[in-house]
């Protein structure tokens, strides 16, 4: 985990900057995930209702808007070099929890068992280094400060206009803050879409609901304009318990005690870690009547319109929350809206009762299940 000091500040304050930068939450962004949107509703028309898995499908659009934000493209699905990169983020997501002893005994990596997980982790690595590695060539080739495309112009600007003096930005950091991007910028949104449609084939009520809406407000000629999620309540309370009753990141991230201090009469010092349980808030029946229940209007008030308790906090707390909630919110509104104007969503008949548990890593994953795509239209 970075220490919270200077670096760390100034890694954030650019993260922040960069993505401003390259228009997250504006038009310019928009226009990137509905196109997006558009691959994906083909992707499911081509279903043509038949039972299939959705994970892989959501998780190639996911990425490709993150592509199109790092590196200024998009790939079709069948790259062997994009399949390898999709394959390595899910690899690096699954060794996370039994990876996860290293990194507070640094040490185990030469204990076996671990030590098999560590040289895997680092090929994996050093793999992904070259593919950014590539990119980060072809756009010094072409590099024009008065027109930054993606997020790698934005730190060789940076690079550039430092010009020698103190930064944090190298190319080796370069292909670090890529890699961060897609990391956690696709598998996340992936899977709380996942979860989404599940939940919503396994609520066909609440799904009605949500199309009705959409079908009132924006009718199904063009995907809802992210402005105008505040006229979607219900709509907006779906995604937001869809977020809630399966956390996606349960632990969060590490944060870190910044000085000594007691909690319950317990002493903590400083530079402890500290893991937020967010599974634990987000169930807890204190303030969340039946947890286990999917229930979108726990998040409107009387009025119909959106409230968020205080107890939701899906993209973590303080100074580490997470880095792209802004895009990861138009990101799930945008997709989630344009599959349900399209299709309705259902369980293959006589398929069996689906696992809502999941799989842990680093996130909680659907397992893997059918669902059936019903063209609205025919």
């Amino acid at each position: 985990m970075a220490k919270y000091g200077n670096k760390w500040k100034s890694f954030r304050r650019f993260g922040l900057s960069a993505l401003r930068h390259l228009g997250v939450g504006k038009e310019k962004l928009e226009s990137i995930i509905r196109h997006e949107c558009m691959v994906l509703v083909k992707c499911f028309e081509d279903k043509d209702g038949r039972p299939f898995q959705v994970s892989r499908i959501i998780q190639i659009a996911v990425c490709n808007v993150i592509a199109s934000i790092v590196l200024g493209r998009r790939f079709e699905p069948d790259d062997p070099d994009f399949k390898e990169e999709i394959e390595r983020v899910d690899r690096t997501f699954q060794l996370f929890l039994d990876a996860q002893p290293l990194n507070f005994y640094p040490a185990l990596r030469h204990v076996p068992g671990f030590r098999g997980m560590f040289r895997e982790w680092m090929k994996m690595y050093h793999k992904s280094g070259q593919w950014y590695g590539k990119f980060i060539e072809e756009h010094k080739e072409t590099f024009d400060p008065s027109n930054i495309r993606d997020l790698i112009d934005v730190c060789l600007l940076e690079i550039e206009q430092k010009n020698g003096s103190e930064t944090f930005v190298t190319e080796v950091t370069i292909r670090h803050i890529a890699s961060e991007f897609f990391d956690a910028g696709t598998e996340t949104t992936a899977t709380t879409l996942s979860w989404a449609l599940l939940y919503l084939a396994l609520n066909p009520a609440w799904q009605r609901k949500v199309q009705e809406e959409l079908d009132t407000v924006v009718g199904s000629n063009e995907i809802p304009p992210y402005s105008r999620r505040e006229e979607l309540p219900f709509t907006e309370a779906t995604i937001l318990e869809s977020q809630r009753i399966r956390t996606t990141v349960p632990l969060s991230v590490p944060h870190c005690t910044s000085s000594p201090t007691s909690l319950q009469g317990y002493d903590i010092p400083a530079r402890t870690q500290v893991w937020v349980n967010l599974w634990s808030v987000h169930m807890d029946p204190a303030y969340w009547s039946h947890p286990d229940t999917f229930d979108p209007s726990r998040f409107l008030d009387d009025n119909g319109r959106v409230k968020v308790p205080e107890a939701f906090m899906p993209f973590s707390t303080g100074r580490r929350i997470c880095l792209g909630e802004q895009l990861a919110k138009m990101e799930l509104f945008l997709f989630l809206t344009s599959l349900l104007q399209q299709f309705n969503f259902k369980l293959p008949e006589g398929a069996p009762e689906p696992d809502l548990a999941g799989e842990i890593g680093a996130t909680l994953l659907p397992r893997p299940y059918n669902i059936q795509a019903i063209s609205r239209k025919k």
